[in-house]
């Protein structure tokens, strides 16, 4: 499976995702070959790129749940996206209200923890993505934390405008890894964001934002360059808490181009290890409202042994029942006994069990007699087969 931008799509090639119209209209199913009409229609539906499957790759599987989430998001990108762009040249936008209310109708109200999927991202899409996402997160984890209607919708709006001021910065620094910016373009950086933050301010925009919302993108604005120093979360207000929280899981754990991501189980305990940077009733309640190892989930364990999710432990979501696939046993990770003992580790992605030699790794085999000796049968029965076929072509 790999990212193509349209102007490198072909005819013939499988869709690994669908794509939807900006109202969430199906356009294009998982596993559909592309056409010349449909790359017509992708280049001037504004794609940033598609998703293909290799030429003999399966269709991965997708639960009904992990679709509809990756429709609403690709709807919610394409709102915000016109929501931004409206106020970067002085406009109201008509639709960001009702965005926050359907973010909020969809995600304030689930009664279970959710499987949180991201669509995959690239340098051009990343920021909006990336907002809808926290926005999406925000809203779930002020709902667990008993926050009011309003506090609720003023910490989603929050959310979808935090990276507002991305928008100005130059693309070619915004192609850049993390670790490969110099300090002049980090400070610029900061500037451009500045410039934006005070586009939302009353009195230089043409709509009121809650107050609640400003204050949080103003001490969120300051916090977010100084993550790696020790900060006191409890100092600050709790949306900004939250979105702290919501902000950091989304950008550790979404599909980039430009970097591998990390599972949401290794991202929650990350977290959890930095008391000073990430409040830990925040970082609770996220857990809480997502199904970090859901049942069949490969895990990892600390035994150097690999087991499968077998039952999810409602009340610590950390220590399931789990089957160790080595010794065919089932733990409860959550007995005292246990604890300490066996843990997970992290999750699988694959259970591939396959070994990758490099040349140096295979320069260190050496062959027993045993194999030698097969080895030599083979060969001479592989030559004699061969004089054979040899033989046919040139008899008389």
């Amino acid at each position: 499976m790999k990212f193509y931008k349209p102007e490198e799509l072909k005819v013939g090639m499988r869709l690994a995702k669908p794509i939807y119209s900006k109202q969430g209209v199906l356009l294009y199913d998982r596993d559909a070959r592309l056409t010349d009409t449909s790359i017509d229609s992708i280049n001037k539906f504004g794609l940033l790129g598609v998703m293909i499957l290799d030429p003999a790759e399966p269709l991965p599987p997708m639960t009904p749940e992990e679709i509809e989430a990756e429709r609403l998001q690709t709807s919610y990108m394409f709102r915000l996206r016109d929501s931004l762009v409206a106020i970067s040249k002085g406009r109201k936008p008509e639709d960001l209200e009702n965005l926050v209310g359907d973010i909020c109708e969809h995600f304030a109200h689930m009664n279970a923890p959710i499987v949180f999927s991201q669509t995959i991202r690239s340098g051009e899409d990343y920021n909006y993505k990336h907002s809808v996402c926290t926005a999406i997160l925000t809203a779930m984890i002020a709902k667990h934390m008993k926050l009011s209607p309003s506090s609720i919708e003023a910490v989603v709006l929050s959310a979808l405008l935090c990276d507002f001021g991305y928008l100005y910065v130059p693309k070619s620094i915004m192609m850049k890894q993390p670790d490969q910016l110099t300090s002049l373009e980090l400070l610029s950086i900061d500037q451009y964001r500045a410039k934006a933050q005070a586009l939302l301010k009353p009195g230089t925009n043409p709509y009121s934002l809650p107050q609640e919302t400003l204050y949080t993108l103003q001490e969120f604005l300051k916090i977010s360059r100084k993550e790696n120093l020790e900060l006191d979360a409890a100092a600050l207000s709790i949306h900004t808490r939250i979105l702290i929280v919501a902000d950091k899981y989304d950008r550790m754990t979404a599909m980039s181009l430009n970097y591998k991501p990390v599972s949401g189980f290794a991202a929650i305990r990350d977290m959890e290890s930095k008391k000073s940077l990430y409040d830990p009733a925040v970082v609770k309640a996220l857990s809480n409202c997502l199904s970090i190892l859901p049942v069949g989930q490969c895990v990892e364990l600390s035994t150097q042994s690999k087991g499968m999710v077998l039952e999810q432990n409602e009340g610590d979501a950390f220590h399931p029942r789990v089957l160790d696939l080595r010794t065919n046993k089932i733990y409860d990770l959550s007995s005292k006994k246990l604890k300490g003992v066996i843990e997970v580790k992290d999750v699988l992605i694959s259970m591939d069990q396959r070994y990758i030699f490099d040349e140096q790794t295979l320069k260190q085999f050496v062959p027993d007699e045993p194999l030698k000796t097969m080895t030599r049968r083979f060969r001479n029965r592989l030559n004699a087969a061969k004089r054979r076929e040899a033989a046919k072509w040139h008899r008389p």
